[in-house]
């Protein structure tokens, strides 16, 4: 089993996903709430490019696999298909006449700061250092 197929990995990456949509809905509907419905749904977009991105990321690399030549071209055409996804998505967001360019950042941002952070609050705890210098 390769460290790529571990439990503990997929659980992990599970959480930065759900993370990844509370965070762009939560955000979607606070700046809908306070600015404006456009800046609200730019929000969104924004987050979705991120978690969609992810998503096909997380699916392509976690697939089980023994063979560790395997599991890194998996990586590899994962990143490979998230920064195509990534791309091709904000070419087709920027089709539309009512993008508010900041949220739709500030929505990509989150996910990606969320990619960051959730790693660092899952990591277990460890207990306080005991030995003096």
């Amino acid at each position: 089993m390769s460290a790529l197929g571990d439990t503990d990995t997929r659980r992990l990456a599970v959480r930065i996903l759900v993370a990844q949509s509370v965070v762009t809905l939560g955000l979607a509907a606070l700046v809908a709430a306070v600015v404006d419905g456009a800046s609200g749904r730019s929000v969104l977009a924004g987050g979705l490019i991120g978690l969609i991105s992810n998503l096909f990321m997380t699916i392509a690399a976690l697939r089980y696999t023994q063979n560790p030549g395997l599991a890194l071209g998996r990586i590899l055409i994962g990143q490979l298909g998230k920064v195509l996804l990534t791309v091709g998505m904000f070419l087709a967001l920027a089709q539309r006449k009512d993008v508010v360019w900041p949220a739709a950042l500030a929505g990509y941002a989150a996910t990606l700061l969320v990619f960051w952070v959730a790693p660092v609050l899952s990591a277990p705890k460890l207990p306080p250092r005991g030995g003096h210098r």
